[in-house]
């Protein structure tokens, strides 16, 4: 609801729900604990329980966490801080906060606009994967727990639908049975009845076929002088894990169990063909599935209710859905450690292979990693930080997120590894050969281990539930910054924000569709790949020049002294500014060059995309990349054809530069109300008072 009394001069109308706030015409949090809780849903989500531990064993098991210790230390946590303090500074959202600081830089506002749009769609179908999962755990019989299903292949030509319980149960029936001792677990089930062993036994290059990759040497009268390459050829596997050349079926003198590598669980079979229906390549869009369609409805609907009020009503839904995750995730971690094999996947862990430190590519994954799990250059830290009233404490919230953030991912990691190394140890396959991907993780690994878990629905339905409020916290500041770009560069629209809330969710809900395709897994791998990375990375090298070049080290370190007392020793001072002004950006700069150098074009298991799509792919990035230097390259050539129609060449060039390259009044605005209040209230403890700042606008 709103007054006529509350209509601004520029036209905008003040909601009447803001009246009580320090900033009355963007609002702010109602609690202390609404921006620290918001801060820490948004950082800690999806990404710290599959995506973690999926680069640790990816790069070398404990040896990763190194990189990226440093990595958090150099470039997560000053990046953050940064972010957060520009935002409660200026009291501006990302679209705005640039071109204010800097006009030349406003691109930096539609790229981070753009970032978070791409990344708001793909992340949403991953909640509505977990809807899916939530109504499919009401039952008493969860359906990916056997092989059972019409969806489930018998026999594919490399793969076998595999359930763990009923092999299990399988080698008991032929351990305990002298008239079942022939029987196999074979084509999804137990297999012991003379006509299925026939069937088997009559076409054992299909049962049992394999891929036998055939090494060629450099000198083939001496093989140990090297392998110069290898081509693969069609095999024969002997037993359940040595696949020969093909030819010599005849070597096999009893039937045996499917082969390791051949076992496809019952759960990864229910995700890629119940639940995705998957296609063979994103070639192969197909048709909407509706369960899909209908989960990613669902899943806009909640994000619009939870937003419909803004920060107010999304800032008491973080009290639970912040929370929630860690008593979820305590009770998995206290369960999986006691698993068969946990060790095995614990050990992997922590023990790091240090070789893997010469590769630059685990350098540059912990530096991506530190960008995804700290959210940093999202806009989602500048967006919630802009709500902050201006003296709230931004040292002691960058303290506890980011440790906060980091730890939930090294003990998410104890509780996922366990599961890998029982996993590896029932699969009969190494803990790296467990999962193929991130995703997989989480929709594969952990729902096979419920099925083993008395009340197994239960389980599942609380797992679904954890990573169901993981990642709607992440969606909300996504979701709050596209929203408050349009807000900020629309003002006049305030007052119907439900109407942009709706209409911004509904755009998202028709520009998720094709994720529900038979291609739709595709899709949101490549989205993931070419929308979050290298457009993050870059938007985190420009802010900190931004920052530290063009704005100015020492104006930011006095901004943050007014904002919280912030004025560290000269020691400190000398350490802050060498970590902000060089090791922080070369890291990210070497890094994107390495990871451009490098490219190899993106693949999903198996399957290599086609280069049409890496070549949309590189478009999608580049979207967001290219749009500061266009920008800024369009600003100054007109600003310095405007100043030169009434001015010589070299004093359009200054007028130029100071009008692009200095803070507008707007910049300052939310400083200079924080100034008078403090006025007001005899507050001369925040540090505006016998301090020359010049980066605030005195009265």
């Amino acid at each position: 609801m709103t007054d006529e009394k509350n209509k601004k001069g520029d036209g905008s109308i003040e909601p009447m729900e803001y009246q009580d706030d320090e900033n009355q015409e963007r609002g702010n949090w109602t609690g202390k604990l609404d921006f620290l809780l918001s801060c820490l849903g948004y950082a800690v989500g999806l990404g710290n329980v599959w995506r973690f531990p999926y680069l640790c064993y990816k790069h070398g098991g404990g040896a990763f966490l190194i990189p990226y210790t440093i990595m958090l230390i150099f470039i997560g946590v000053p990046c953050f801080f940064m972010e957060i303090s520009i935002g409660q500074f200026a009291a501006l959202g990302p679209v705005t906060i640039y071109s204010n600081m800097a006009p030349l830089f406003k691109g930096l506002g539609f790229a981070n606009f753009m970032a978070s749009s791409f990344v708001g769609i793909y992340y949403n179908m991953i909640i509505a994967w977990t809807i899916y999962y939530l109504f499919a755990s009401f039952t008493s019989h969860l359906p990916w727990s056997d092989c059972n299903n019409e969806f489930n292949s018998e026999c594919e030509l490399f793969t076998v639908c595999f359930s763990i319980t009923d092999y299990k149960n399988c080698l008991e029936l032929r351990d305990n049975s002298t008239e079942n001792s022939d029987a196999i677990y074979h084509m999804g089930r137990c297999l012991s009845n003379d006509d299925d062993l026939a069937k088997i036994r009559d076409n054992l290059t299909h049962f049992y076929g394999c891929t036998f990759e055939e090494k060629f040497y450099n000198n083939p009268l001496d093989k140990t002088d090297g392998v110069n390459y290898t081509l693969p050829k069609p095999g024969i596997y002997l037993n359940s894990t040595d696949c020969v050349e093909a030819g010599r079926e005849n070597e096999i003198q009893s039937l045996f169990d499917i082969p390791n590598s051949k076992r496809r669980t019952a759960a990864q079979e229910y995700f890629q063909k119940s639940v995705l229906v998957q296609s063979n390549g994103i070639e192969e869009m197909g048709s909407i599935q509706w369960h899909l369609a209908l989960c990613l409805l669902a899943a806009w609907i909640v994000i619009f209710c939870c937003l419909i009020k803004g920060i107010k009503s999304s800032g008491k839904v973080v009290y639970f859905t912040a929370t929630f995750p860690y008593f979820v995730l305590f009770i998995l971690l206290g369960r999986a450690l006691f698993l068969e094999g946990a060790i095995d996947g614990i050990r992997f862990y922590i023990i790091p292979d240090f070789d893997r430190l010469s590769d630059i590519s685990v350098w540059s994954a912990a530096a991506v990693q530190i960008f995804f799990s700290l959210s940093v250059a999202g806009g989602g830290l500048i967006t919630l930080a802009s709500y902050n009233p201006f003296h709230n404490n931004v040292v002691r919230d960058t303290v506890i997120v980011c440790l906060g953030n980091c730890l939930t991912s090294f003990i998410a990691g104890f509780a996922i590894f366990s599961v890998l190394g029982f996993l590896a140890h029932e699969l009969g396959v190494d803990v790296q050969d467990v999962v193929q991907d991130g995703t997989g993780l989480a929709f594969i690994a952990y729902p096979d281990l419920v099925t083993r878990i008395v009340g197994a629905p239960f389980w599942s339905f609380l797992f679904f539930a954890m990573l169901f409020t993981l990642g709607l916290d992440s969606q909300f500041a996504i979701v709050e910054t596209i929203l408050t770009g349009i807000l900020d560069f629309a003002p006049q629209w305030r007052g119907k924000k439900t109407l942009i809330v709706g209409i911004v969710c509904i755009v998202g809900f028709f520009c998720g569709l094709p994720l529900t395709c038979e291609g739709g897994g595709y899709v949101l791998d490549f989205l993931d790949f070419y929308a979050a990375g290298w457009p993050y990375l870059f938007i985190g090298l420009t802010e900190l020049i931004l920052v530290c070049y063009v704005y100015g080290i020492e104006n930011f370190m006095d901004d943050l002294y007014n904002i919280c007392g912030f004025n560290p020793g000269l020691w400190c001072k000398t350490i802050f500014m060498f970590v902000y002004l060089i090791i922080s950006p070369l890291l990210i700069l070497v890094i994107l060059i390495v990871d451009w150098s490098q490219y190899t074009p993106l693949t999903k298991d198996e399957y290599v995309y086609p280069w049409a799509a890496n070549a949309f792919g590189f478009v999608i990035a580049f979207i967001s990349i290219l749009a500061v230097p266009i920008v800024a390259v369009y600003l100054y050539g007109s600003t310095l054809f405007e100043n030169s129609k009434n001015h010589q060449m070299s004093d359009a060039l200054k007028r130029t530069n100071a009008e692009l390259l200095r803070p507008t009044a707007e910049w300052r605005k939310n400083a200079d109300r924080a100034k008078r209040q403090d006025a007001r209230n005899g507050n001369n403890e925040s540090g505006f008072e016998g301090r020359d700042n010049p980066g605030l606008v005195t009265d």
